[in-house]
């Protein structure tokens, strides 16, 4: 067997596996969010602002581990189904704050029992224990 110049297999780069299984999972819940027309991005906005929200952009960013930038950019499709409003925060005429409307409450609500399903999926993939680990490790890296 011959040996490879570049580490880019999935038993050697870091990076190529967590990306390979990121893709992978990420199409698992696009598809599960679907019949919503969700995918697991803007999920993924929706619960943040549900759970912590209004938020400010710049800390989106931060918990999402996003630029800004693409955190705008991001809002954007959620903001023309108005699921989210960005206002100017109250403090700080120059931050905008990301803000959860109802209609967006009422899709995450619709969502949560699809979310959960693929949820457990994944538990059945790895196993109760390899799914807490996994997360644990995953943290880490964070």
């Amino acid at each position: 067997m011959k040996a490879s110049r570049f580490p880019l297999g999935p038993g050697e780069c870091f990076s190529f596996a967590l990306r390979r299984a990121a893709r992978a999972v990420s199409r698992q819940y696009d598809e599960a969010l679907a019949p919503l027309a969700l995918n697991n991005g803007q999920f993924s906005m929706l619960a943040l602002l549900a759970e912590l929200g209004p938020l400010r952009i710049q800390k989106v960013a931060e918990t999402l581990v996003m630029d800004r930038t693409t955190v705008t950019a991001a809002l954007k499709p959620l903001q023309r189904r108005k699921l989210v409003r960005v206002d100017v925060a109250g403090d700080d005429a120059r931050a905008r704050e990301a803000v959860l409307t109802p209609a967006g409450e009422a899709l995450l609500n619709k969502a949560m029992p699809l979310w959960r399903v693929q949820q457990e999926r994944l538990k059945k993939m790895l196993s109760a224990e390899d799914a807490e680990a996994l997360r644990a490790h995953l943290g880490r890296l964070v």
